[in-house]
Parts: structure tokens; sequence; C-alpha cells
């Protein structure tokens, strides 16, 4: 495929054929250059591990001299490519993992003896590839019982709700995917609810549903167990410390029948708490956030408090969020009910992001044409959240204007908890991202090549490393993009 005309030095050929150093101040010179895969066809979108072939009459005589395979460097964008070959008039190469996350226009150019040519601008389509594998667990080998919310610490370690019969744990995971019990040994928890750490105090803290009470756990000494907030008694009082009150509730992560409700946790950058909760007894599905000072001092969110008068109004917290502009996102859902994203502005404007009042089903789209089934936990990282969606075994990225597209996995009717079929394992699997002409469900069909159950938390490490909790496969998913 013919490029743009590209910017080159003039006398190029000689200065190579006398062996000088490439000039780096004469006029520029322009060429065609055309780039296809590897049997000739032309190519206009590519993806990591992909051969291309660069041609160009200007190669000739650089390849003559060696310059290109001993001294050369070609780069797409800042990330250099390994040369395969480079003979005659061609280069041929291997396209390398670019940090991207989106279908990204990107430039190329040469590198010979510290000079750069560009030899072409946003020429190439960049379709990331996602790729999704059992870091650790599984459903036989006993690692987890029910993992459920996550966190992660400055080290990249992922700390897990591990939800149990009667005293939950908490396990750390490493990078590695070596996985060991962290807190909560001697049963000093009931039904763990939300979790959350702040790596500058270092402390790790958790919604304890049983005691209704937020605990603070030293990540240095995890036996050191303290209470941040709460009586012990269930209720909505604010206060400080044990003057507060709390009303969690208890469900299992798997509860299929009444989903999670007034539950979650998540902490902003001066360490403040945000928790989910019911509102008072009287009032079937009321709901309300709250916030924690380090300190202690517990105040309502303002705009959170939903006291609904149909259905359709509900929205009990199963997981929550907070963005960088301070915004809360948190989600919500079961059979029937809305299933989706409320956003809570940091001025208490209430809105719902995306997803729509429904039965179990996976749906991508922006706002109301999106469907989530039974959403369990949600976390921000950059200008995207990514949802942990209960019941259809599902990873869903949404953008900050309601945008929706699952990453992995197959949607309800599809798992191994509700297929009504033999059982199948959990499956790892990639694909490339579909390109921009691709349909409106393309990623629903490809993200099934990454088979999970049910998805119970989610931590973010980057844009490109996900983590998934996944309670149905009793193990923890690592998914790569890039």
């Amino acid at each position: 495929m013919k490029k743009q005309m590209f910017v080159w030095f003039s006398a190029l050929l000689f200065a190579f054929s006398s062996c000088e150093r490439i000039p780096g101040n004469q006029p520029p010179k322009d060429i065609n250059i055309t780039i296809t895969d590897i049997v000739g066809k032309p190519v206009e979108d590519v993806h990591a591990g992909m051969l291309i072939k660069l041609v160009s009459p200007e190669f000739t005589e650089l390849n003559k001299q060696g310059l290109i395979r001993q001294e050369g460097k070609i780069f797409f964008d800042k990330q250099e490519a390994k040369i395969k070959e480079a003979k005659g008039d061609y280069v041929l190469l291997t396209l390398p993992i670019l940090n991207y996350i989106e279908l990204t226009r990107i430039d190329l150019s040469l590198l010979v003896r510290n000079t750069r040519w560009q030899l072409c601008v946003a020429c190439l389509l960049y379709r990331p590839t996602v790729t999704g594998v059992v870091l650790t667990g599984g459903p036989e080998d006993g690692t987890f019982n029910l993992p459920a919310e996550m966190t992660l610490d400055a080290a990249g370690n992922i700390y897990v709700i591990d939800q149990r019969t009667g005293h939950d744990l908490i396990k750390k995971v490493t990078p590695a995917g070596v996985a060991s019990n962290f807190a909560g040994m001697a049963d000093e928890f009931g039904r763990l609810v939300g979790i959350a750490i702040d790596n500058t105090r270092g402390l790790l803290y958790v919604a304890d549903a049983t005691s209704d009470q937020v605990k603070a756990i030293n990540l240095a000494s995890p036996s050191s167990i303290t209470i941040l907030a709460g009586s012990g008694t269930a209720g909505n009082a604010d206060g400080t410390g044990t003057a507060a009150s709390f009303r969690f509730g208890a469900n299992l992560v798997s509860d299929f029948g009444t989903s999670e409700v007034g539950q979650g946790m998540t902490i902003d950058a001066s360490g403040n708490l945000y928790v989910g909760e019911a509102y008072t007894e009287t009032i079937s599905f009321a709901s309300q956030l709250r916030k924690i000072t380090p300190a202690g001092v517990v105040t309502l969110v303002p705009g959170s408090r939903i006291e609904p008068m149909s259905q359709e109004q509900v929205a009990m917290s199963a997981g929550v969020s907070i963005d960088a502009g301070n915004n809360i996102h948190y989600v919500s859902g079961s059979s029937g009910f809305y299933q989706g994203i409320t956003k809570i502005t940091s001025a208490g404007i209430s809105s719902r992001l995306a997803g729509r009042t429904s039965f179990e089903g996976l749906n991508d789209g922006t706002g109301n044409l999106a469907q989530f089934s039974y959403p369990k936990a949600i976390t921000s990282y950059g200008a995207n959240f990514y949802v942990a969606d209960g019941t259809n075994g599902a990873l869903r990225r949404v953008s900050s204007t309601g945008t929706v597209i699952t990453l992995a996995g197959v949607g309800h009717f599809a798992t191994a908890a509700y297929c009504a079929c033999p059982f199948v394992g959990p499956v790892s699997g990639s694909y490339v991202m579909p390109s921009l002409l691709a349909p409106a469900d393309a990623y629903e069909t490809l993200a099934a090549a990454i088979r999970m159950n049910q998805a119970g938390g989610v931590a973010v490490r980057s844009a490109g490393l996900i983590y998934v909790a996944d309670y149905g496969y009793r193990c923890i998913w690592k998914i790569t993009i890039g």
C-alpha cells in the first residue's frame, strides 16, 4: 500500500556508499514506502506479533551496506520492533506489543547511527490484543472458597476477600500468582463485603457486615487489627469512631437471588473511605453511601440516599469506586431491577451512567443500551471504569461517557453456573480487538475466547493489566491488553 511521502535527507545514497555518517542537516528528499504483510498484501491495521514488510527503493543501498540489519532500529511510535530480515529493498519485522488499550494510529521511524527519519505519520491502525489467563486458584485446588472484592498495594500484590462459611479471610496474591493467607486466620472477621488500601498510611481497610464495622489492618503486622468506625450494632448514625453505626448487607458474593446489597468500599487520594450500605429497616431497598475520614469521622455522602418509591428507583450498591475528580460510581442490580452504574458527582448530583432495568443478559452499548447481570464490583483507572459483571462471568470496560464493552467473558446463559450444560472449566485465551468497521456486538463475541464463570471482584494495576476474582471457578484471572 502506497503511503504518504516521507522526509529523508538528500545525498543519502552517497553518504552510505562512502560509509560516512548520515548527514543531519541536508535538504529533505521525499520517497514512497509500501507496507504489506508477509505475502505482500497491503495492510492498514496491525497487531502485536504480526510480521510486516516495509518496502522502499531507498532501502536497497542501506541493505547493501548492511546498515539497517547491523545498526538500524525501526520504531512503532516509541517501541522498537524486532528486525527479522533486511535485504534488497525491504525490511521484515515483527510488530512489538505497544502500550495501548484502544485502537490507535501509530507512526513509524528509522534510526541509524543516531540519526532518525520519520517513515510515516499515523499510517497504521494498531489493534491491541486482549489476553486472559488464570493467575492462581482453580475449581478444585482449594486456594479459594469464594474470592470476592479485592485491592492492590503499591508493589502490585493483590489482597482478596475470600468468603467462607463462618469467618472470612483476606488472602494475598503476588504478581507471580503465589497465594497465601494474610489476615483473619484467628477468626477476627465475620462477613467481609468491602476492601480498600491506603498505601501512604500502610493500612488495609475492610467492611465487616457481621459486626457492622470498618476495620483497619496494619499491612506490616496484619495481626494488628483496629476498629476505625462502627458501634457494632446495625444503624445509620453519623459520628466519630464507635459513635457511628453502619448497616452493611451481609449477602455472599454468590447469592444469586438477592445479589449484594449495601456493600462495597473505595478510598480517595486523601485516605477517605466510602462505603455502601442499606438505609433504615422501615423502607424496602433504601440505600446510601457513607464517607469515613482517616480519623474515623462518618458522614452521609450528599446525593447518595435513595428511598425508592418504585422498583425502577432501586439501586443498592454492590461495589464502589471513586475517580480522580472525586466522583463516586457504584454498581448495583439484580434480576428485574436496575442493573448498572450510578454516578454521584462531588457536588452531590446523582445520575445513571450505564445499564438498565433488566433481567439476566449481556449487551454492549452506551448508556441504557448496555446490559449487566448482577454486577459485583467496580474500580476506576484513568478515564475508564472496570466492572466485575457477576453472573455474566465478564469483565466490562466503561468509558466516562457510559460506553460499555466486554473485555472477557461469555455472558450469563453461557457460564458454567447457568448454561445447563456439562461442566466446562476455565479457558485461557486471547483475541485482537475488532476493527473500526466491526459490528456493535463484536467484543461480546470475541471476549468469549476468555471463559470465566462468575466475576466477583476487580483490581487494576495499569490500563493494560487487570485482575478479576472469579467465585465460580474459584480463581484469580490476569487480563492484559496491549
